[in-house]
């Protein structure tokens, strides 16, 4: 089996019952397809999974991108996408003021035939967004956008919903939560304190448990840099332990750490000198995440949030968030990234078996992820019309046969088809054809 070399570890999944592959892969820098070709195409990796957040929604064109996702990118990857509804609270939401926006989105999903993890009103225990500190809306809501990608044609051999949740309960008192919001932190013992637990829809509209954690930096704050270990299993927190009890897989959304930590006054020029030249802390940081997946093999994936928000400190920021591990703007790459990357190829059938079954297929020279349920319809069916057309076609020339094999696949899909599976069979042989 190949391996995809970062975090190069072999787990066992007790939820699943599978061995699998660790996967790893990064948000793109500044959100573009053009960044995550450049790293494959410099750094000789390949994704088996590529991480978009579109938040807010409006500052990009979701479904076009998603038309150069399948186009540039390609079909044999897996997409973790998180749409946010934007200012929207969870009301507005599960009332349908956000429905044109969710359904161009799965529209797209289910005509690119796209593999995607779905996540999307993110963080709900955190006190930052208008859809925090109202589980029970809250819960109305993702129900709705479930159903909502159910409405659009697609199922779990399409999008896998993930319910994404801050590391620490910090809900508020405000009337409409904001960035500005004062914060609670919450304790298993505290009244009125929303936890993530309370806004947890139900096991039949989520596929997968998310969480996201950082490690920041000097700043203004006394922040102290801590462990994976110190974030997640930690009392009264006890983050991890409190996920597993839901007992699906678990992902990390969103990971990083900078560079930037000294003692004493905070200072922009010190910062930067930090930023500059020690690189010890975030190898030792990503060092510590290796061991803690090693640890707990119940997280099957992992984004690393690749951003450097001050475009190399020249501008101060809350967090000095230069989170990259692969920063080609300032020519910025982290030793562990090329240590763990080294002559990465991988296998996404393991991560491709969460969608139903789905596994990784070639067929006409060009890559999908399809259902196991359909891969031998899919060949039946291609094997037959190649029988077909060598009895019917007698010219050489390629594109004669192609179009005559899609003119016999328009045929048999003219005739009524009533197996549904055949039917999916012959439409995903018909865009090959294309």
């Amino acid at each position: 089996m190949k391996k995809f070399l970062l975090f190069a570890l072999l787990l066992i999944s007790s939820i699943w019952g599978i061995t699998s592959s660790y996967y790893f892969w990064v948000k793109s820098f500044d959100n573009t397809l053009t960044n995550i070709q450049e790293i494959e195409d410099q750094k000789g990796v390949k994704f088996p999974v590529v991480s978009f957040i579109f938040d807010p929604r409006e500052k990009q064109n979701v479904p076009e991108i998603l038309s150069d996702i399948a186009d540039q990118l390609g079909r044999d990857r897996i997409y973790h996408l998180t749409i946010s509804p934007n200012q929207l609270t969870a009301q507005q939401v599960a009332d349908g003021a956000f429905d044109a926006e969710y359904l161009q989105v799965f529209q797209k999903i289910k005509e690119k035939k796209l593999k995607v993890i779905f996540r999307t009103m993110h963080e709900m225990n955190g006190g930052r967004y208008p859809r925090s500190s109202n589980p029970e809306t809250f819960k109305k809501a993702r129900i709705h956008v479930r159903n909502l990608s159910r409405t659009a044609g697609l199922n779990q051999s399409d999008i896998l919903f993930d319910f994404s949740v801050n590391h620490w309960d910090m809900p508020t008192t405000a009337a409409v939560p904001s960035q500005a919001s004062p914060l609670i932190q919450c304790t298993p013992n505290r009244k009125g304190c929303y936890r993530f637990e309370d806004y947890y829809p139900g096991d039949a509209y989520v596929d997968m448990i998310g969480f996201t954690f950082y490690n920041r930096g000097k700043a203004t704050s006394p922040r102290q840099r801590l462990t994976p270990e110190q974030i997640l299993l930690s009392q009264p927190r006890n983050t991890l332990q409190r996920l597993k009890a839901f007992n699906k897989p678990l992902i990390i959304d969103e990971v990083g750490t900078t560079t930037v930590r000294y003692e004493g006054t905070y200072s922009a020029a010190k910062s930067r000198e930090v930023y500059l030249t020690e690189t010890e802390r975030k190898e030792t940081r990503l060092s510590q995440l290796e061991t803690f997946l090693k640890n707990n093999p119940e997280i099957i994936l992992a984004v690393y949030f690749n951003v450097d928000y001050t475009a190399g400190l020249q501008a101060p920021m809350l967090g000095e968030a230069d989170r990259s591990i692969v920063d080609l703007q300032n020519s910025r790459i982290y030793q562990n990234f090329f240590s763990l990357y080294q002559n990465s190829t991988h296998d996404i059938n393991q991560l491709a078996s969460y969608f139903l079954n789905s596994k990784v297929v070639e067929l006409d020279g060009q890559t999908i992820i399809a259902q196991k349920s359909l891969i031998s319809k899919l060949k039946t069916l291609n094997a037959m019309l190649e029988d077909k057309l060598s009895k019917e076609v007698t010219s050489n020339d390629p594109t004669i046969k192609q179009e005559k094999k899609a003119e016999l696949i328009q045929r048999l899909i003219s005739m009524g088809i009533r197996d549904s599976k055949i039917q999916q069979s012959l439409e995903i042989l018909k865009a090959i054809t294309q």
